[in-house]
């Protein structure tokens, strides 16, 4: 169809410009013979030379459409489970999302009391360890205190001793020290 369409459209200006002219004789003229059967050879050159390389680039077309057309209905089942699979999870979601919320308070408000435990906790071994350290403290301020008032005690009784002390006396403390001694 396509082929005789084609041959129209080629062969269509002669037969026009024969009708226009003079009128010699009733038949086609000689020049228009000759182009036809020139195209016709090239028409059936062209088809027997090139039909087998038009097959199977059709063919192979069609092979290639038939094998995409397989994988796009695949890619389409396997589009529409993971639809189906991913609807139902949301059902599912929908369906456990008060359940959900409820585990959700219920694990928070736990690690609050946990928390507040810990604090707790924290809060009253610092305070056991502050009240340790202040006794330990105060304990080494009044050692300090009961060692700065000895020492104080006895510069007062040497100072005392040095100057009411006469040298008689001064003898007879060495004297009872060397007895002490020697005992």
């Amino acid at each position: 169809m396509k082929l005789l369409a084609n041959l129209f459209i080629i062969l269509a200006p002669a037969v026009v410009l024969a009708a226009g002219g003079e009128h010699h004789d009733a038949g086609i003229p000689k020049a228009v013979i000759y182009q036809l059967i020139n195209i016709t050879i090239l028409i059936a050159g062209i088809v027997y030379f090139t039909k087998d390389g038009i097959v199977s680039f059709f063919a192979g077309r069609k092979t290639a459409y038939l094998e995409a057309a397989q994988k796009s209905a695949f890619a389409r089942e396997q589009a529409e489970k993971e639809f189906v699979d991913i609807k139902n999870k949301l059902a599912t979601l929908e369906a456990t999302r008060e359940e959900s919320l409820q585990k959700a308070k219920a694990h928070a408000d736990e690690l609050k009391k946990q928390i507040l435990g810990e604090a707790s906790d924290v809060s009253k071994r610092i305070r056991d360890d502050a009240e340790l350290t202040v006794k330990l403290e105060v304990q080494r301020a009044q050692k300090e205190l009961r060692s700065q008032l000895l020492k104080d005690s006895v510069e007062a009784a040497r100072v005392v001793l040095t100057k009411d002390l006469g040298s008689s006396d001064q003898q007879k403390l060495q004297k009872d020290f060397i007895n002490h001694v020697g005992v």
